[in-house]
Formats: structure tokens, C-alpha cells, sequence
């Protein structure tokens, strides 16, 4: 049993469990080794190290152990802490040590300290350890007084663990648990069931703070897993894809001469999006020589970027939208075009490009009001959403489509006829609002305004 014990001491100090906290700096050492000088190391035994806790106002035994030895070099020190065992659910409160017949509370470390031998003038090392007693703090040389047996008695207590879930400001649904766990009414602590809510975000799980392990509502940890009282869980999620248009590209052959062709070519909107400022790109074995209803943006090498024309830059859900074009066949092959991706994507707009201004007609209890967005930058801005914070109540919209209103945040996009504006042009649309809080005229104005177009 003894050896047993013994073995899993010389585990646990090889293994370095620092785990257990100790509230000791190194700095208050003082190491008595000069500078240059060889460092000494010298063995020291314990004649028992004790470990024993309090349980339900007993006094409990963890196990003990006998001739405990390690080293200790003049440059520094042997804590405590790495000599005492880990028990799971405990942490190290105190270490006393015993010599003889005399006690001293709160042993923190073990250092050599230097004397000179009269009969040599050689310099020699003693073991001595420091304390905190009730007078403060002191060293006390393991040589000095009684020469009965060194014992070693390390105090635990129990672990109080204490859950938080902690998430951000608009973070929603946030369980709260008042629970204090420890090895003597639970064996694992049992993350709540209760879901944290983020719009526009899916949750993920849980993260125990200090590791990168996740947890789902439902899962269990056991206390002896555990290295900190405090249990603290941080939310994790990731944001929710927008969804994405997904169009379908047909040709049909119209007529044909010589090594000519003309094409009307179809795209389709599959999705239940609005497929925003479309772009297609396709791969086409001839030269497109004219186009109409839609522009070529690029081609290289018989690769095609072909845009939407300026008054036709969306396309609703379900819809179809057809242009033409003569081309130039490069071979024998037929022309067409069956194969292409859409190539639009969503970017956010330097506001020091554009203006964005609020008018109102107003009358008691409610009135028209008419935004305007300026583009000042040297390119278009093409299916345009804009996003703002708005106190009063929209109840009603021209020329602009209100995608989402959580709050008092509105997410507007254009309508099919101005998702496009051109530079140093402008586009207006109108809405009817009321007063927020009942007021009887409205003192709103636009807020944490921003504008991402589809390039």
C-alpha cells in the first residue's frame, strides 16, 4: 500500500502537476548561490508525508506515504506544490511540517542555504524551509533543534466548482446556474439544455474556457476532469449564410449564315432569392461580334463575363430573363450555351462615396418621408442594400422592397427598376411612417447607416 503510494508521488512530481495552485512567488527566494559558482544539489527525506482532508466536518485521510526523497539545488527552490499529490475534486490548502515535537504551519518551499565549515573554511549547504507562521513569515533550518523524525502533513479541500455561461450583449436565452458542485453531492456537472439565441446565427455549443473542447446541451463533465473551481462555458457561433441565388443558362439558335449564328440566350433564377446585379460567366467556342439586353463585361480566350443591362439588374425568384447575340463560330461545332456560374458578389461601400439623406412632409401623428442615395464614387453601385437604425415605425414603402425590420434596425434593397446607380447619380424612394413612442412629430433620424452592393 505504501509503495504504491510512493510510486504515485514520484508520478505526479515528474509529471509536474502545478495544477495545484500555489499562492507562493518565487520571488521571495533568495538564492544563495553566487554567481559562477557550481550548483549544489543535495537529497532530503521525509520521514512521512500525510495527506488528509475535512469531510462533512470530519477529518478523512487521503493516503500517506513514507522516506519520501527528492533534491534540492542552491539555485533554486522545491515547492511544496510539487511534491504534494493531485486528488481530484481537492485543491492544496496548507502544508505543515513537523519536527520532532515542534510544528510549523504553512510550509511553502524547501532551499539550501550556505555555512562555512570552521574546521576547513569550506562552504557547505543545509536544508532549510520557509514558512508563514502566526508571526510571519521565517526560515527554519531542518538541522536545528529536534532530530526525530521530518513529516510533511498536506491539507485539501474540496473543490467548490461554480458553472457560468457566459455570451455576448445580444446574446439571448442565456442559462444561469446557481449550483455548487462538489465530489461529495455530484460526480459531473451537466451543461443546461437551455439554447442561447443570436440572430442571424447558428449555435455551435459551448466552449470550456482555457481548452478548445466543445460541449452540446446535455453533455456531462466530470468533476475530475476539471482544473479550476470556476467552470466557465463561453457560447459559440457561427453566422448564418445568406441564401444564395442558383440561375440555370439556356440558348436557342435563332437563325444562321455562313460561319454566323444568333443566339437568344435565357437565365433563369432557380432559387427562392432574388438574384441581385447577375453576372454569368461561360466558356463559348466563337466570337461574340453584337449583343443586346445584356453587356459583355470581359473575354479572354473564349471566356465570357456577360452583366445584366442597366435597366434590368435583378432577377426575382423564378424568373427568366432572355437576351441576344450574333457570334462567330471558331470550328464546326454549334454554338451554344448550356454551362455557366454566376459570378455577383456581395461588398460593403466606402460611406465617404455616398450620401445618404432623410426628408419628411409630416402632419400630426404620422408623414411621408423620402431617402436618397448620392453615389459620389467613379463606379456604379449596382443591386444596392441599405441597412440603418430608424426609431419610428415604417408602415409603408415605394421604389425599395423592406427586406427584414428586427427593432429598430431596417434592411431595404432596391426595387428591380434603380438597383442601379450610376456614378454622381442618385436614386429616392418613399415611405410613410409614424412617430415612435407616440409622439405627435417625428424627431428620428438615420443611424448606423451601411450599403453593400453586388459587383
Amino acid at each position: 500500500m505504501k509503495k504504491s503510494f510512493v510510486t504515485r508521488i514520484l508520478a505526479y512530481s515528474m509529471a509536474g502537476f502545478l495544477s495545484v495552485a500555489s499562492s507562493v512567488s518565487s520571488a521571495s527566494f533568495i538564492s544563495y548561490a553566487e554567481e559562477d559558482t557550481e550548483v549544489v544539489t543535495k537529497s532530503f527525506t521525509l520521514t512521512d508525508l500525510v495527506c488528509n482532508t475535512t469531510l462533512t466536518s470530519q477529518a478523512a485521510s487521503l493516503g500517506s506515504s513514507s522516506n519520501v526523497s527528492f533534491d534540492i539545488q542552491s539555485d533554486e527552490v522545491t515547492y511544496v506544490t510539487d511534491l504534494a499529490p493531485v486528488f481530484p475534486g481537492y485543491h492544496l490548502e496548507r502544508a505543515d511540517y513537523k519536527k520532532g515535537y515542534s510544528n510549523y504551519t504553512g510550509i511553502d518551499y524547501f532551499f539550501l542555504k550556505p555555512y562555512t565549515v570552521k574546521a576547513t573554511g569550506e562552504t557547505a549547504y543545509s536544508v532549510y524551509i520557509h514558512y508563514t507562521g502566526s508571526a510571519g513569515t521565517s526560515n527554519l533550518s531542518t538541522s536545528a533543534a529536534h532530530t526525530n523524525g521530518t513529516h510533511l502533513f498536506c491539507h485539501y479541500a474540496l473543490n467548490n466548482y461554480k458553472v457560468s455561461y457566459l455570451a455576448d450583449d445580444d446574446v439571448t436565452n442565456v442559462p444561469v446556474d446557481e449550483n455548487i458542485y462538489t465530489i461529495e453531492n455530484s460526480s459531473c456537472i451537466t451543461v443546461s439544455s437551455e439554447v442561447p439565441v443570436k440572430e442571424g446565427y447558428n449555435f455551435d455549443g459551448w466552449v470550456l474556457e482555457g481548452t478548445e473542447n466543445l460541449y452540446q446541451p446535455g453533455d456531462t463533465i466530470s468533476l475530475s476532469d476539471l482544473t479550476a473551481e470556476e467552470v466557465n462555458f463561453l457560447a459559440s457561433f457561427s453566422e448564418i449564410e445568406a441564401p444564395k441565388a442558383n440561375i440555370e443558362v439556356s440558348s436557342e439558335v435563332v437563325t444562321g449564315w455562313n460561319d454566323q449564328v444568333q443566339l437568344n440566350v435565357t437565365v433563369t433564377n432557380l432559387s427562392d432569392v432574388t438574384a441581385k446585379n447577375w453576372k454569368i460567366a461561360f466558356d463559348f467556342d466563337g466570337n461574340i461580334d453584337q449583343i443586346w439586353n445584356a453587356e459583355v463585361v470581359s473575354s479572354e480566350n473564349g471566356s465570357y463575363v456577360i452583366s445584366h443591362p442597366s435597366w434590368k439588374t435583378d432577377l426575382a425568384a423564378g424568373e427568366s430573363y432572355t437576351f441576344g447575340l450574333i457570334a462567330t463560330k471558331n470550328s464546326e461545332e454549334d454554338l451554344s450555351i448550356n454551362e455557366s456560374t454566376l459570378v455577383s458578389k456581395e461588398e460593403s461601400v466606402d460611406l465617404e462615396n455616398v450620401n445618404v439623406s432623410l426628408s419628411k412632409q409630416a402632419w400630426s401623428y404620422g408623414y411621408n418621408g423620402e431617402i436618397k442615395i448620392e453615389n459620389n464614387s467613379d463606379s456604379s453601385l449596382d443591386g444596392w442594400t441599405l441597412e440603418f437604425d430608424f426609431a419610428d415605425e415604417i408602415t409603408n414603402i415605394w421604389n425599395a422592397t423592406i427586406v427584414s425590420h428586427e427593432g429598430n434596425h431596417y434592411v431595404i434593397e432596391n426595387a428591380g427598376h434603380n438597383g442601379s446607380i450610376a456614378p454622381s447619380s442618385s436614386v429616392s424612394f418613399g415611405f410613410s411612417a409614424t412617430p415612435a413612442d407616440g409622439a405627435e412629430f417625428s424627431e428620428a433620424d438615420l443611424e448606423n447607416i451601411s450599403i453593400t452592393v453586388i459587383r
